[in-house]
């Protein structure tokens, strides 16, 4: 037993009558954790409810392959742990461990279970403070949430307007009390309530309208109205500031509830809603419908255990996204997402595949159409589930769409018509490439220092690419070269410059198609192809050749994209000793070219969740460095010497990209 005067300190109990705080208290016990110690198990049946008395505490989620995640701390006193107990399947909802030594006061389940049957006016008051605890709970996850992906505001805005175009059609408005006790029922919010308690509600509900771009209601407003969407789409988003707020759920599913804080203390509502296209909803004063609940006990009690079944689906989703972004770890989120629910979910559903699918990039595009089917044709819970699963997607989506993009764009050149000269293939090419990378964030600094004319030798550090871009045939298409061709040696001089590559081994022989079609120059690292094998040409027939080649085009007015160092690596180890292919190519031609320096960062990672940068230079004859005739030992030493001062070019544009994205946040 916990003394009464010990129970009343705590916020959750103020204000309960003598009767009930002697009840509990009965019932009640203390028990000490050391550090570490795990208080609930997530999925366990929620056998009991806890009060944190002193210490501090970690709720984790488990996510399969990678044990348990952080997802919230709690120091707070009186803080409720295991709300779970409370509402169906009554199973915890997240581990619980102390962070350091703890003293929680424990009250067993069925204790309240006994006391909310046997008292149900008693038992709205309970079910309002545990509500008000989860949504408590709900908003600092949220918070941690806006802190962990706040720089990607803009995308989520972007694709929650693209759902909406495509949602479902609209449906009459309920006018009548008839219409709209006819509504009530089929929403999968107030299913199975009494049609009686539902004919009550509808007399004192109306409907409401609101244009695109309209708001309902602001974040930290008075909650006046407890609202059901009856068509349309309305986004929830959350931040301190209109700036930094960012889209964390779409609502556009008829009968789905929006404004329940109108029911949970302190009535302000915790987000901010706005109609993404025209919509209607059909709204309940908050007063009205509370006062209600208490005049009808039973049906208080049903109401706010399904408030709390609203409140808990959108912490746990929440969490889930917050794995998700933080760890970078979407398809086991959404695998833990589906395992919470798999005791409810029909065994046969589409929704136990997604994440198998999701394992593979070639499959990724069937786990997006059978969600997208699933949220408009499954069950209510199935709806629901893929729904939260396409939001945790969300990034996902975008590299998923980069992929199938890289798809076409190597099939457009590798298929094109023979009768298509080169220059045209690599002008499509790009074409295809800056659209690609107009849907990325990127920044460019020193295109004032291109030269007016074509005709250069650009020289740009290789970055790997992201394993993630790797085509089903193994082939990869180079992210920062093709931007540097694209998003700056094609907007200013109007033409697509060719690459200098190296000959492809034997086991790439498919991808030399490719190449071929963009019309690319080789130069040979050592190996010789058979279809290039000749006993009378010699190593330096093959460099001369190429020398002859390149000369030609930069005589012509075309740019010339080399990457020195022969080979590609990590932004943070660019760029590697620079060889000197290049530079004999300048010293070789006359007039001498420019050499025109390109650092690039960030093409080694997924570049729909960082920015990338490239940083132009100022151009130079290699004769301004090295004398003429060019020497081995003089060259060898001006590349050593360049070699660490473009080092600095990359950091700077490394620099560069993280001033953007702290910018942007």
């Amino acid at each position: 037993m916990v003394p009464c005067e010990q129970l009343v300190k705590l916020p959750f109990f103020q204000g309960l009558s003598e009767q009930t705080i002697t009840r509990l208290a009965e019932a009640a016990s203390y028990q000490d954790f050391e550090r570490n110690a795990p208080i609930v198990q997530q999925n366990n049946r929620a056998s009991a409810v806890f009060f944190l008395m002193s210490g501090a505490v970690q709720f984790l989620t488990h996510v399969e392959g990678v044990d348990h995640l952080l997802v919230g701390v709690s120091r707070e006193q009186g803080a409720l742990i295991g709300w779970g107990a409370f509402r169906e399947p009554y199973r915890y909802t997240a581990s619980v461990r102390c962070e350091q030594n703890c003293r929680l006061i424990r009250i067993p389940a069925p204790v309240f279970d006994k006391l909310i049957s046997e008292e149900p006016g008693v038992g709205i008051e309970l079910l309002h403070r545990v509500a008000s605890a989860v949504a408590t709970r709900l908003e600092e996850v949220r918070a941690r949430l806006v802190a962990a992906v706040k720089h990607q505001e803009s995308f989520a805005t972007q694709s929650l307007q693209e759902e909406s175009r495509t949602s479902a059609t609209r449906e009459s408005t309920p006018r009548t009390v008839e219409s709209m006790t006819s509504f009530l029922e089929a929403s999968v919010f107030f299913e199975e309530f009494d049609t009686e308690h539902l004919t009550t509600l509808a007399r004192f509900a109306t409907t409401q309208s609101f244009e695109a771009q309209e708001m309902l209601f602001a974040q930290g407003e008075r909650a006046g109205e407890f609202m059901l969407l009856v068509n349309g789409a309305i986004g929830l988003s959350y931040g301190e500031a209109p700036d930094d707020r960012i889209v964390v759920r779409a609502i556009t599913e008829a009968g789905e509830p929006l404004g329940w804080s109108a029911l949970v203390e302190p009535k302000r509502y915790r987000a901010t809603a706005l109609a993404v296209r025209a919509s209607e909803v059909l709204a309940i004063d908050g007063e009205r419908l509370d006062r209600y609940c208490y005049q009808e006990p039973k049906f208080g009690v049903s109401l706010m255990r399904r408030v709390l079944r609203v409140i808990g689906n959108r912490l746990r989703a929440t969490r889930i996204r917050l794995v998700a972004r933080r760890y970078e770890k979407e398809s086991l989120a959404v695998r833990a997402l589906i395992d919470a629910s798999a005791a409810s979910l029909h065994v046969t559903s589409p929704l136990f595949k997604i994440p198998y699918l999701l394992e593979n990039r070639l499959t990724i595009a069937d786990a997006f159409h059978s969600l997208e089917l699933l949220k408009v044709h499954g069950e209510p819970l199935e709806r629901n589930l893929a729904g939260l699963a396409l939001e945790i997607l969300e990034d996902v989506s975008k590299e998923l769409e980069l992929y199938q993009s890289l798809q076409r764009i190597y099939e457009t050149v590798a298929n094109s018509p023979a009768n298509i000269p080169p220059e045209e293939v690599r002008r499509q090419c790009l074409a295809e490439f800056r659209r690609l990378f107009s849907e990325t964030s990127y920044v460019i600094r020193g295109e004032e220092n291109l030269p007016d004319q074509p005709g250069n030798i650009v020289i740009m550090n290789h970055l790997e690419n992201h394993m993630d871009n790797l085509l089903p045939n193994d082939f990869r298409l180079t992210l920062d070269t093709h931007f540097v061709s694209s998003m700056i040696l094609l907007k200013k001089y109007g033409e697509p410059p060719i690459r200098v590559i190296r000959k492809p081994m034997p086991a790439w022989f498919a991808f030399q198609q490719y190449f071929d079609r963009l019309g690319y120059i080789y130069v040979y690292s050592g190996h010789v192809d058979e279809e290039d094998q000749d006993r009378h040409i010699t190593r330096e027939d093959r460099i001369r050749f190429f020398l002859e080649a390149a000369r030609q085009h930069l005589q012509e007015g075309r740019n010339l994209v080399i990457c020195p160092e022969g080979n590609v690596y990590y932004t943070e180890d660019s760029p590697h000793l620079f060889k000197p292919g290049a530079f004999r190519l300048a010293a070789y031609v006359r007039p001498e070219p420019l050499i025109v320096p390109i650092a690039v960062a960030n093409f080694d990672k997924k570049i729909t969740r960082t920015t990338t940068a490239a940083v132009v230079h100022p151009p130079f004859r290699l004769s301004d460095y090295v004398p003429d005739p060019v020497e081995d030992s003089a060259l060898f030493e001006f590349l050593n010497t360049y070699t660490e001062k473009y080092r600095g070019y990359v950091r700077e544009a490394v620099e560069l990209a993280a001033e953007k994205n702290s910018t942007s946040l």
